[in-house]
């Protein structure tokens, strides 16, 4: 069930407040929604022992009964959701508690990412104890008993959180276990896989080359091929069920930077063209009547188009006796035996057919398991306005390309739709909830109005809120490679840098909280990535140090400069929000 919560007699708090600075796949169910992204997450009852708020994670504070409060006739609010109510000026996160958050998130807190020396640190003192001490700092200053007078007031351990380094014991990160477990209780997302598990499911060239897409260089899936939403059934039955009911869990991403609707991966300029990417291996049992592949799932939407193969050869000016004819052939836009027509019907195909389909089988699967939780798209890859122009079509000054054919600009919707944002809008249990941005500069700021407008899109297109699932500005270190992350470094000039970091993160916040459709943001990552023997993996992008003797850096230490400054920004972000756009 989808229901919207609105709580207009809600006071606005922050939630960090007391700061002082089968073998089968599931039906995928069908229905109506608003997609306005005034819609909340349902609520489910709770069988989590944790405090519904996390100020705390410490057993001594109001909330910890896990009693979900009464919201004047509203119900029970058990889970994260959101809420768009009349007396705000913007769309919340609001907590199991009823309380309306900006995010705050900080990625792979005591996780070890490649970085000498962290995780004995990690393991100094039982793993309770650790994870409270660091919840405390990170978090409101309290947390199961332990206390820290200068926290940093985030209120979310983000995404990646979730792997358990603080023993060898398996589970769950200490972070995020319930009080009763002996964890911090820390609200958390999570990053779901959604690849394809197999080659013969995945998405192919006319070559037969297999999509990657993305920097995370996933395997995309053929949404038409039963085995892939099996592979999505799988990874839900393994990773969304265990959570079903959990309250600290504030959102699933499906998938990080997979290039669908981002970037198409490293090194490259503009987005997929994805009419090239079509040609997937079809099962014995598929057919153009019964479609189990993209192929012949583009068959037949030829075949209802057009009516017969002798308009379709006449349209697409090519000699085709048979439907099969096409796939035979594989016309490849702007290369080969693929006149406008063809490009514009393959385009359909990408947009009403094929995206739309991935779409309904990743959020339909997921929400048969899980109806309750909030989910957020695939965590898109931004770069720069040179990289990434948010599919500006040809019409306007500086357009989009695509990847697959960089000299060639995206053209303007008009009858074929070429931006596919609109897909995301959820509709009863199909589609999405947020729209998730991974951004990185290392400016004091992001451009204008690339950034701006490009949010708006998302936002306008989509009629979703959007959430900057990472962000991030990194210093460089002599002798180091500098390599391991994205290149957002801030200026090599005669600022200390981790000055110039905190400074960086206080502006970039404040641009994202100026549009009033952004719930939060989450910085990446908690630590550094620093291998001495491996020069691919060295590079300042966190909170704290690693290992590094010859240059005084030890694992745990913090970046005093930048930990100042980005507590301040987190604390007073109540304040930047009502001076923006008002609470």
């Amino acid at each position: 069930m989808h229901r919207t919560h609105f709580a207009p007699s809600l006071a606005v708090v922050a939630l960090a407040i007391g700061c002082g600075h089968d073998a089968g796949t599931p039906a995928i169910a069908s229905g109506e929604g608003s997609g306005d992204g005034s819609s909340s997450a349902a609520v489910a009852p709770s069988d989590s022992s944790g405090p519904v708020a996390s100020d705390t994670g410490s057993s001594d504070e109001a909330g910890s009964s896990g009693a979900a409060p009464d919201l004047g006739g509203a119900g029970p609010v058990a889970l994260w959701h959101l809420e768009s109510p009349p007396d705000s000026a913007r769309t919340w996160l609001v907590s199991p508690a009823g309380e309306r958050v900006f995010w705050l998130g900080v990625n792979t807190v005591m996780r070890d990412k490649t970085c000498d020396g962290i995780l004995d640190w990690i393991r100094r003192t039982d793993p309770s104890t650790a994870a409270h001490v660091e919840w405390a700092r990170l978090s409101s200053g309290r947390s199961g008993g332990e206390h820290n007078d200068a926290p940093y007031c985030f209120n979310s351990v983000g995404a990646f959180s979730d792997t358990n380094d603080f023993d060898d014991d398996g589970g769950d990160s200490w972070m995020i276990r319930s009080l009763d477990d002996g964890g911090a209780a820390a609200p958390f997302a999570q990053v779901l896989t959604v690849d394809a598990r197999g080659d013969d499911r995945a998405l192919r060239d006319a070559d037969g080359v297999v999509l990657r897409g993305g920097f995370a260089e996933a395997r995309i899936g053929d949404p038409y091929n039963p085995a892939f939403a099996a592979d999505i059934a799988e990874m839900v039955a393994q990773d969304v069920a265990p959570r079903v009911g959990n309250e600290r869990l504030q959102m699933w991403f499906l998938g990080n930077e997979i290039g669908l609707f981002d970037r198409a991966g490293h090194g490259t300029t503009g987005v997929r063209d994805l009419r090239r990417w079509i040609w997937s291996q079809c099962p014995a049992r598929s057919s153009i009547d019964a479609p189990a592949c993209a192929p012949h799932a583009l068959l037949a939407m030829l075949r209802e188009r057009h009516g017969d193969v002798a308009a379709l050869a006449s349209a697409w000016a090519l000699p085709l006796a048979q439907w099969d004819d096409v796939v035979t052939l594989r016309p490849i836009p702007y290369v080969r035996d693929c006149n406008l027509a063809c490009r514009e019907d393959l385009q359909r195909f990408v947009h009403d057919g094929l995206l739309r389909r991935w779409v309904e089988v990743v959020t339909g699967t997921v929400r048969a398991t899980d109806p309750d939780h909030l989910i957020a798209t695939p965590r898109l890859a931004v770069g720069d306005p040179s990289s990434h122009r948010f599919y500006t079509p040809a019409s306007a000054a500086g357009s989009e390309v695509w990847a697959d054919a960089p000299t060639v600009e995206v053209p303007t919707d008009g009858d074929v739709t070429y931006c596919p944002y609109d897909l995301f809008a959820r509709e009863g249990e199909l589609g999405f909830d947020v729209v998730a941005v991974n951004v990185y500069d290392g400016a004091s700021s992001f451009p204008e109005p690339w950034l701006g407008d490009g949010l708006r899109k998302l936002h306008e297109r989509s009629g979703l809120p959007v959430v900057i699932s990472e962000f991030s500005v990194r210093a460089r270190i002599d002798g180091w490679s500098n390599r391991g992350g994205a290149a957002a470094f801030v200026p090599d000039d005669d600022t200390d840098d981790q000055i110039q970091r905190g400074a960086y993160y206080r502006n970039q916040l404040a641009q994202f909280a100026a549009h009033p459709f952004v719930l939060g943001a989450s910085w990446h990552a908690w630590s550094d990535r620093y291998l001495a023997a491996d020069p691919s993996h060295q590079i300042d992008m966190g909170l704290v140090q690693c290992d590094d003797p010859a240059r005084g850096f030890e694992a745990g230490a913090r970046w005093a400069e930048i930990d100042d400054r980005v507590a301040e920004a987190n604390c007073a972000v109540m304040e930047t929000i009502a001076s923006l756009t008002g609470l």
